[in-house]
């Protein structure tokens, strides 16, 4: 499993190997629903664009992107994934790949 570490720029972009892809991902804060966005990027085509980052969810489910998991977590803090809370880590962003998802449901 991996960790995202996420800054306090409300605009930032960042690439990672998921799965074998080069992924690019952008995180920004939207103000009016206080909320992070993400777009994603793979092998440099856009595929994502707007989602917004919630807790305990698969944000690629709904997707056939073959990447793995990213979801967030409040790691029991209570916080959500507001514009402080991400940054300052009470809220956390993580990629686990599927075999690394069944394992954790298994233990």
């Amino acid at each position: 499993m991996r960790e995202f570490v996420i800054t306090d720029l409300p605009d930032q972009q960042f690439t990672v190997i998921l799965n074998g892809r080069r992924c690019t991902i952008r995180l920004r804060y939207n103000v009016s629903a206080d909320r992070w966005m993400m777009d994603l990027s793979i092998d440099e085509a856009p595929v994502l664009t707007g989602r917004k980052l919630v807790l305990d969810t698969d944000l690629l489910a709904p997707f056939d992107f073959g990447l793995g998991t990213i979801f967030l977590s409040d790691l029991g803090s209570g916080a959500q994934p507001d514009r402080k809370a991400l940054p300052e880590g009470r809220v956390r962003m993580f990629h686990a790949t599927a075999e690394e998802m069944t394992a954790a449901r298994a233990a």
